[in-house]
């Protein structure tokens, strides 16, 4: 054979029985002693408790195909000259190159160095070590093991906290893209899972659960659960709560996230134990939850502020036609209740919501001698009257909130009928926006079934009457279906926020 087998076994080792799942190394040489010698010498190696996991290949050709299917390999034996003399340059160059695999350590081991000199070899090609066979008793061949086993291990880890930094930059932007607490408390579950799930081979499953704390009671988020009383909850979640910091126990974790306006704890338990990288990306993630659910307070404190100032704005505007500063808020709640019951997300009802106090805006630009006129109103007042309606449609068109776009969209429409006879462009069913045509119902019912100071509220049967006479004519059919089959949820919006006038009428 062209190399001597330089592997001088100084320890008489048995051939193993069995092995367990360990350490991948690959001898690639075309003289099988050398697989044999090498094996033998290293039966009963172990690093961090893992023993060695033996791949073999005879060629460069044949190491080539069996590199490609093969993962996680640590450390590459690689003979230089094989069936040709610098083949094992050539598995280099493809194991670098072509495979970008940059975390495997290759050993070149020669019994010819003068047909690849070792600076050369060193300089031109990204290997960890070079070794001339004659070098390598069993003991040197070892210690040759356990350097390139650590230093393929601290890469492993290395790029397994890189892998799991990127994890948390992607689901902290998961979380800061949600505006509303529970679709933030949704999204947040889902990036922990993924965070949990380091390792692209190994899938855990995750339990997990998150909650409100609120008087001294835990109430579920997202689950149909009873609330919890705080003293008999986990020992882990009151843990979490007496520290006021994230508690990591075994298999088991709770983070902590507080500010201003939310208490949350999320209560995760795997079915494997949590190790040090996973505690620490998970705090890590923690602080970016407390900073996003602090970015959803700020919304919630814009959006109660601008529900306030848009309340205010109805309330002027019907408190200058003498109407109730409630009536905005009745019609509101109606205009929410109909948003849900035709199954339209959180955030759309709330924005719908919130833009249908502007309906009567217009009424602004209507001069007081005919918006206060106590009689009946002239056909020329009526047609001044009618033009509130593209008057609060106008007013609001323009602005690039969507708040004001929807309320443009309903001051225009809400006068619009189901039968073309409304006001101001005359559209007919479908063609007048949904928005205007919730907003239309919504506002009669209020205003005939509520008190006035100038009157008393019709009885609800003759309010009822009204609307199923116009069904199809002034009213959607299917929002006044879902009125009467709805019905005892509009009138306790109607009572929990009615108009109380004493001595009135």
């Amino acid at each position: 054979m062209d190399d001597q087998i330089l592997i001088i076994d100084d320890d008489d080792l048995p051939l193993p029985v069995s092995r367990q799942a360990g350490w991948k190394v690959m001898i690639v040489d075309d003289e099988p002693e050398v697989h044999r010698i090498t094996k033998i010498t290293l039966s009963k190696f172990e690093f961090d408790g893992k023993p060695i996991d033996f791949l073999h290949a005879y060629s460069a050709a044949e190491a080539k195909a069996l590199l490609a299917t093969t993962s996680d390999l640590a450390l590459l034996l690689l003979d230089v000259v094989m069936e040709a003399d610098d083949a094992g340059l050539e598995v280099v160059k493809f194991v670098r190159d072509e495979l970008q695999n940059k975390m495997v350590r290759i050993v070149l081991r020669t019994g010819q160095p003068g047909q690849a000199p070792e600076d050369d070899v060193v300089t031109n090609y990204d290997i960890n070590d070079y070794k001339d066979k004659t070098e390598l008793t069993s003991q040197k061949l070892r210690t040759l093991l356990r350097a390139s086993l650590r230093s393929y291990r601290d890469i492993r880890t290395l790029e397994s906290n890189r892998q799991g930094l990127e994890k948390v930059i992607e689901a902290s932007k998961g979380i800061f893209e949600q505006r509303a607490l529970r679709q933030f408390v949704e999204g947040a579950q889902t990036q922990l899972s993924a965070l949990l799930n380091l390792e692209d081979s190994q899938i855990y499953d995750v339990k997990h659960l998150a909650y409100e704390v609120r008087d001294q009671e835990l109430e579920p988020l997202l689950s149909d659960e009873p609330p919890l009383r705080l003293n008999e909850a986990p020992v882990i979640l009151r843990h979490a709560m007496t520290r006021g910091a994230n508690v990591y126990d075994g298999n088991q974790m709770v983070l902590y996230c507080q500010n201003a306006r939310h208490h949350l704890l999320f209560h995760i338990e795997t079915f494997r134990p949590l190790n040090q990288m996973d505690t620490g990306l998970l705090s890590l993630f923690t602080e970016n939850i407390i900073v996003a659910l602090e970015n959803i307070r700020l919304n919630e404190v814009i959006g109660d502020n601008q529900r306030e100032i848009i309340y205010r704005i109805g309330e002027l505007v019907e408190t200058r036609s003498k109407e109730s500063g409630l009536h905005v808020k009745r019609v509101a709640l109606y205009t929410e209740l109909f948003c849900q019951l035709l199954g339209m997300n959180e955030e759309r009802c709330e924005l719908i919501k919130r833009a249908s106090p502007l309906h009567d805006i217009g009424k602004v630009g209507i001069p007081d001698a005919i918006l206060h006129k106590p009689g009946k109103l002239t056909p020329e007042e009526w047609e001044i009257m009618k033009t509130h309606a593209q008057l609060g449609q106008d007013m609001l068109s323009g602005s690039d909130l969507a708040l004001f776009q929807i309320g443009a969209t309903i001051a225009g429409s809400h006068h619009e009928k189901w039968n073309g006879s409304g006001y101001p462009r005359g559209l007919r069913g479908e063609a007048i926006p949904l928005e205007g045509r919730i907003v239309a119902l919504a506002d009669v019912f209020d205003a005939l079934g509520s008190d006035r100071c100038y009157k008393q509220a019709w009885p609800l049967d003759r309010v009822l009457e009204l609307i199923e006479t116009e069904r199809g004519q002034h009213f959607d059919p299917q929002l006044v279906t879902l009125m009467l089959a709805n019905l005892d949820k509009f009138l306790d919006i109607r009572e929990q926020h009615k108009d109380i006038y004493i001595g009135a009428h």
